[in-house]
């Protein structure tokens, strides 16, 4: 089995437990705002005593954290750490300032919620935010590796579905890269590292064409489970600062001020592929 395979087979494992995901935009009248993205994984948790340690030693303690980190706060405490990184290593961690990330586990009551909150002045610092997030992981697990258990079971699987974030014409979308050339109609307005990454998934799509095999194996997995999958949803809801003209795709419902849309969809839905209902989600807002 690929890595693409093995990675997929991993995610659905991941939302059979019951992997439940809020994303919430809040933005103001200059299109700035508060970005916040909520993980349940309490069921993952649950599951990983029942199989690993919890299981094998019933009297081991229990973990139990109620934490905050202020990556702002977690830079200028090491910045002379920081300093001697390399650039790259560099520019990875002081992309993290604007975030913040609340953790709360107690396995006892089977519950871990993971938050991840960003704010921001201008738009175009949320366009890359699904890319930033996985690097807030990489720091969540990195603490973990180190015997602080910031992390939590399942470190190993979280990761952030790549999504670009754009608002062109009064337009705000939520698109797959794999399709935003279809969506968008100037890509000049994307930041230069979001261009390169989308030039390196089009040269690796081209090079990975022929695996639909491998493609129906896997959807042949996600629809055995179809059941356990409607248990797990994705839901989003993005305020806006005027009034929603339109919204796709179908089932999204727009508030009666009409400035904000919820729309909350079952990952059986999603994995299954057949409408693409997350390919595109798009936003029309009045002059």
């Amino acid at each position: 089995m690929t890595k693409k395979a093995i990675g997929l087979l991993s995610l659905l494992v991941f939302v059979l437990v019951s992997c439940n995901v809020q994303e919430r935009i809040v933005f103001n009248d200059n299109m700035g705002g508060h970005y916040e993205n909520s993980f349940d994984l309490s069921g993952m948790m649950v599951m990983a005593n029942e199989m690993g340690a919890g299981a094998s030693n019933p009297d081991k303690k229990k973990t139990k954290t109620d934490t905050v980190i202020v990556f702002a706060d977690l830079i200028r405490e090491h910045k002379d750490s920081i300093a001697g990184l390399p650039a790259e290593e560099r520019a990875k961690i002081e992309m993290l300032k604007d975030f913040t990330m609340a953790m709360k586990m107690d396995e006892d009551a089977g519950e871990f919620i993971m938050d991840i909150s960003k704010d921001f002045v201008t738009f175009s610092e949320i366009e890359r935010v699904a890319y930033e997030i996985d690097q807030v992981f990489d720091q969540a697990k990195n603490k973990a590796q180190q015997g602080q258990q910031a992390a939590g079971p399942g470190g190993d699987l979280m990761s952030m579905d790549k999504v670009v974030y754009t608002f062109e014409n009064n337009t705000f979308r939520r698109t797959d890269p794999k399709s935003l050339s279809k969506h968008l109609e100037d890509e000049g307005i994307l930041k230069e590292e979001t261009r390169i990454d989308l030039e390196e998934l089009k040269n690796n799509l081209e090079a990975n064409k022929g695996d639909s095999q491998e493609d129906a194996m896997i959807k042949g997995m996600v629809g055995q489970f179809t059941q356990e999958l409607e248990d797990s949803t994705m839901k989003l809801e993005y305020v806006f600062p005027r009034k929603v003209v339109s919204v796709s795709p179908e089932g999204a419902v727009i508030s009666k001020d009409g400035k904000t849309v919820t729309f909350e969809v079952p990952w059986s839905e999603i994995m299954g592929d057949t409408t693409k209902v997350l390919e595109n989600f798009e936003v029309v807002l009045e002059d």
